[in-house]
C-alpha cells in the first residue's frame, strides 16, 4: 500500500513537473527584439512580441522539439519508476 502511494505521488510530481517544463517561459527584453521563449530543458516556441520595425505577433512553434522536451520529462518519470520499484521490491 506504502508503494503504491509512493508511486502515484511521483507520477503526479512529474506530471506536474512536464506541464510546468513544456509551458515555460522566459521573456527576453532586448532593444530591439522583445520575445518570449517557451521550454525547459529544450526550448520548443518563441513567441515575438516587439522587433526593430515595431510591435509583432508572431509565434514559431517546432513541434519536434516539443516532442523532444515532453520525453526528456517522461524519461526522468520511467527511470524514477524504475527506481521506486528496485527500492520498494528489495525489501
Amino acid at each position: 500500500m506504502k508503494g503504491l502511494f509512493i508511486r502515484s505521488a511521483w507520477v503526479i510530481v512529474c506530471s506536474i513537473l512536464t506541464i510546468m517544463g513544456a509551458g515555460w517561459g522566459i521573456k527576453y527584453d532586448w532593444p530591439d527584439f522583445v520575445h518570449v521563449d517557451y521550454g525547459f530543458p529544450v526550448k520548443w516556441a518563441t513567441h515575438t512580441l516587439i522587433t526593430f520595425t515595431g510591435p509583432s505577433d508572431r509565434w514559431m512553434v517546432e513541434p519536434t522539439m516539443l516532442l523532444i522536451d515532453i520525453a526528456i520529462w517522461q524519461t526522468i518519470l520511467i527511470i524514477g519508476i524504475i527506481v521506486l520499484e528496485l527500492k520498494i521490491f528489495k525489501k
